[in-house]
């Protein structure tokens, strides 16, 4: 196990508590006191796939799980599972949807991802920063709009609805970012 200090903890770090792995989903900070923080942490179980919140102390040292990180593909999804392979052995993981149905509609065939491997099992799915995608459907811009920020919805090749730049038409490739949640042109 890695030792962390409250402060590192980072959105999708694995953190081992009380023999418990947990997927940090989302964090926040409140500044107490004149010295203290305490540091709130949204996280969800590897195992049970259930939510709950951890809150500490600043200067809390926790044990961050010893995961590794293989480049993959991802290959096709068949009912339930998701099929990613690994780029260096090849072998192929198939995954339970539930376990990444948080990252699944984005999913478009061979996708490179990483996987993270604990305990030679597959426990999460990074994305790749920024995706490419097709939009298939959206409501018609307003050429006089290009200048503001306004926004409208959209259908991507992968049927999920996002919120694109008004001028974004039709068929038109956007790039979507993981980190941000922002659409612009690719």
């Amino acid at each position: 196990m890695v030792k962390i200090d409250t402060s590192e903890v980072k959105r999708w770090t694995i953190l081992n508590v009380e023999w418990k792995l947990y997927k940090v989903v989302d964090t926040s900070h409140t500044h107490t006191g004149r010295w203290s923080a305490t540091y709130g942490f949204k996280v969800k179980d590897i195992i049970s796939w259930g939510t709950n919140t951890l809150s500490y102390k600043s200067w809390t040292t926790l044990e961050q799980a010893d995961v590794s990180t293989k480049n993959a593909v991802y290959l096709y999804n068949s009912w339930d599972f998701y099929s990613f392979m690994e780029w260096d052995t090849s072998e192929i993981h198939d995954i339970p949807y539930e376990e990444i149905e948080d990252i699944a509609p984005y999913l478009k065939e061979n996708l490179d991802v990483f996987v993270m491997i604990y305990n030679e099992k597959v426990i999460w799915v990074i994305l790749p920063t920024t995706i490419t995608y097709k939009v298939v459907e959206t409501v018609p811009g307003v050429k006089w709009d290009r200048a503001q920020a306004g926004k409208k919805p959209a259908k991507l090749d992968t049927w999920i609805e996002v919120m694109v730049p008004l001028h974004v038409e039709e068929w038109q490739m956007v790039a979507y970012n993981t980190l941000t949640w922002d659409v612009t042109l690719a």
